[in-house]
């Protein structure tokens, strides 16, 4: 097991955060249940896809956290790869939807893009630095 730090909290809050907001972003959008555009279908695929990595980074660093202390560098670019994936998907899905609609209607997914960011720069310390030292 390893230590669990304030910097490691820090990381799965930030984790958590995104996985609530892109689960919000698309729970407020009325056009997921009714996605009639290629366009809208593709921003729903693409924010479903990055909310389902963003998932398994929280789990995986959970995993980390609390019992695969021992395999901390594959464990940290694992996560590293699904977050910045789900990074990728949230801001191809932002893209999209902001040409469809003005971007004030898809500010929640905005927000998960920049919770995203967040938590890539944040696992690349954990990755880089000393994992005692953190």
């Amino acid at each position: 097991m390893v230590a669990i730090s304030p910097m490691r909290m820090t990381f799965a809050v930030t984790l958590g955060f995104a996985v609530v907001l892109g689960i919000v972003s698309l729970s407020t959008d009325s056009t997921v249940l009714h996605a009639e555009t290629a366009k809208q279908k593709s921003y729903v695929a693409f924010s479903v896809i990055g909310s389902i990595l963003i998932i398994t980074s929280l789990l995986l660093i959970l995993l980390l956290l609390l019992l695969c202390g021992d395999r901390y560098k594959p464990m940290m670019v694992s996560i590293i790869i699904c977050t910045a994936m789900g990074m990728i998907c949230h801001a191809v899905s932002v893209g999209v939807k902001s040409s469809i609609e003005p971007l004030p209607t898809s500010a929640w997914m905005l927000s998960t893009l920049w919770m995203c960011v967040i938590a890539v720069i944040i696992a690349l310390v954990f990755l880089v630095s000393d994992p005692e030292s953190i």
